[in-house]
């Protein structure tokens, strides 16, 4: 997977952009938001293309909405095998690739001044929330808070269900123990098969990434900046 500030990204990601992402792009209102979603966009078609010994130019993407049927969504790779995902919050953007499993990629800011109590209900399981009255000082709780919610939301993204499916229906967390899904209600089969790695996207982030996979996963986590750097690709 890949992370970056979209300040560092290059101005020629707006170049890879199809029509219709850069439509998208300028539907959105704020400055911040219309770079994130273009950095984003050009960093997940420069890695699939490094990966695949490509032009980025070359690499398409399909996004539909399995409710609306809307171009928004979780973004697939036409006519590639590659699973992908995508996430970008505040300054920053990250970009996940796997060959052999679906894939979900979350990032988030911690923000220190959160009412994390008031959402606890919504986003944390009963075994969670037995849990949570363990940890003490507003610190150690916001932070135990946002890591639960980046485990959980890379859980639903590599399942394709996204924030459709109550974040409380999850269990993923436990003092002292590392990421793991424990618990899914009515989806008993992906305990044990969704696979759950904590990211290091900086101070003042979490974030983690799910593959849905048996087997033990390797997470190799680099630098976007360098990823566009390699490209050669000049306006």
């Amino acid at each position: 997977m890949w992370c970056i500030d979209p300040a560092d990204a290059p101005d020629w990601c707006e170049d890879l952009l199809s029509e219709s992402e850069r439509a998208r792009a300028g539907s959105l209102r704020r400055v911040a938001a219309r770079r994130r979603f273009t950095t984003a966009t050009a960093l997940l078609k420069v890695a699939v293309a490094e990966s695949a010994e490509d032009d980025p130019r070359k690499v398409k993407l399909r996004r539909e909405c399995p409710d609306c049927r809307g171009p928004h969504g979780r973004p697939e790779v036409v006519g590639g095998t590659l699973n992908v995902s995508l996430t970008h919050a505040a300054d920053r953007v990250a970009v996940a690739l796997c060959a052999d499993a679906a894939v979900g990629v979350d990032v988030e800011q911690v923000i220190a001044d959160v009412d994390v109590d008031s959402m606890l209900g919504l986003v944390l399981s009963d075994a969670e929330r037995a849990d949570f009255r363990a940890v003490h000082g507003r610190p150690a709780r916001t932070q135990a808070f946002f890591h639960c919610w980046t485990r959980k939301e890379s859980v639903l993204k590599a399942t394709g269900d996204g924030l459709r499916i109550l974040m409380s229906n999850l269990t993923v967390w436990a003092p002292h123990d590392l990421a793991r899904l424990t618990g899914f209600i009515d989806r008993p089969d992906l305990v044990g098969t969704a696979q759950i790695v904590d990211l290091d996207p900086g101070p003042g982030y979490v974030g983690a990434v799910t593959v849905l996979s048996v087997w033990p996963v390797r997470v190799r986590e680099r630098d976007g900046a360098e990823a566009f750097a390699a490209t050669g690709f000049v306006r």
